[in-house]
């Protein structure tokens, strides 16, 4: 079995929870995670195979026409770790930047366009957990008409 898997071109589903604040969170919990798409279904059959827990959306009552069902699974951020993750935010042309602890609860309020990322498969007696190793957020600057003008402050000759 393989202890790295890359998902690329992904994005998040539902809430995030990277901040680890209890307050808010619904269930209390303090632990930094995320629920991931995967894009692709045979990885995600292959996630199966090895043992992750890999779920399935399903239709709200009435909007069940038309509905197209996404796989996804809980990743897990551990800064306690002896190896933490290395989690980048990448906006525009701008270098990206790394997230600490501190600071990574700002994804929480973010729009998120694309991530990228390598998770580690900590086997435990019911499954799997996924430790992101590596990951790059991609900020979406879509709806805000200031940010190219900061992103790139060399353009302007500040």
């Amino acid at each position: 079995m393989a202890n790295i898997i890359t998902i690329e071109n992904t994005r998040f589903i539902f809430d995030t929870h990277f901040s680890g604040d209890p307050n808010l969170d619904k269930f209390r919990s303090t632990q930094r995670y995320a629920n991931l798409v995967i894009p692709d279904i045979n990885l995600a059959r292959q996630m199966i195979d090895m043992g992750c827990n890999v779920k399935l959306t399903r239709p709200k009552e009435g909007e069940e026409e038309g509905f197209e069902p996404r796989y996804f699974v809980r990743v897990v951020v551990n800064y306690e770790s002896e190896w933490p993750p290395k989690v980048y935010l990448v906006s525009g042309d701008a270098d990206p930047v790394m997230m600490n602890g501190d600071t990574i609860g700002m994804l929480d309020k973010m729009w998120i366009k694309n991530v990228n990322v390598q998770l580690n498969l900590h086997p435990w007696t019911d499954g799997i957990s996924l430790y992101v190793k590596t990951m790059y957020v991609e900020q979406s600057l879509e709806d805000d008409p200031f940010a190219a003008r900061y992103m790139n402050r060399e353009i302007y000759g500040n």
